[in-house]
């Protein structure tokens, strides 16, 4: 079995320490003695070892690309509303669907008809950040849905990549789904803090689908893997995260 990132499952020293990690995370013997932290630490650790890759960050090309469309998109919804920018991007009869069928198709647009497992996540976290965000009163900005979409795009990653070593031993449905719930707090937690120490985002659609768009999105993300990959001190117990 591969991951996001690879055909075949790696097997450096970094990816076996970071499906270490996840196995004693979710044990009920292990002992409480890895936290969600150190799990998705020792993940982003991985994904830099990832051959071909290089570093963390080239490993989330398709994501970075997305959240430059989706900022453009959502830039267009603030200006024109919700109709008017599907008519923009010549999606208007999806205006007549259900919200969950307008979010499903919009995803499909926005992430294109690429295969791969990235590609895959980037659509997924798409339609779950577009569906609550189509039906609201009070519309988010821009920069705070490309924010929530880089955080779900993180958490879907990671839950796939280590997927197979979380359920190995969660023991049952309740407990895998406990155990991804606190990695995703984790995660939303690091993005709250990431989005205070960002500069302006792009103030047009143009400049969030240009240079400016994919240096914001490099810097948000690039904030919020920083303050992932501090981890915890040793010994910090199951569930203490929040």
């Amino acid at each position: 079995m591969g991951t996001s990132s690879a055909r075949r499952g790696p097997t450096t020293g970094l990816w076996r320490a970071a499906k270490g990690a996840a196995t004693r995370y979710m044990s009920p013997g292990a002992g409480a003695e890895v936290s969600a932290r150190e799990v998705v630490a020792r993940y982003l650790a991985a994904l830099k070892e990832t051959p071909g890759q290089g570093e963390a960050l080239a490993a989330f090309r398709v994501t970075r690309k997305a959240a430059q469309d989706l900022g453009a998109l959502w830039q267009e919804v603030a200006s024109r509303g919700w109709e008017a920018a599907l008519e923009a991007e010549d999606l208007a009869p999806l205006a007549r669907e259900p919200a969950s069928t307008q979010a499903i198709g919009v995803s499909g647009a926005l992430a294109g008809s690429g295969g791969g497992l990235e590609a895959a996540v980037v659509r997924t976290a798409l339609a779950l950040v577009l569906a609550p965000a189509v039906t609201s009163q009070d519309r988010p900005d821009p920069a705070q849905v490309v924010r929530q979409f880089l955080v779900t795009a993180l958490h879907l990653r990671l839950a796939l990549d280590l997927g197979e070593s979380l359920e190995a031993v969660a023991g049952g449905c309740g407990r895998l789904r406990e155990g991804l719930s606190r990695i995703e707090t984790v995660i939303v937690e690091a993005g709250a803090l990431a989005a205070g120490a960002r500069p302006e985002p792009p103030a047009t659609s143009s400049h969030w689908q240009g240079f400016p768009g994919w240096t914001w999105v490099t810097r948000v993300i690039a904030g919020l893997m920083q303050n992932l990959e501090q981890g915890d001190p040793p010994g910090r117990p199951y569930g203490s995260e929040r």
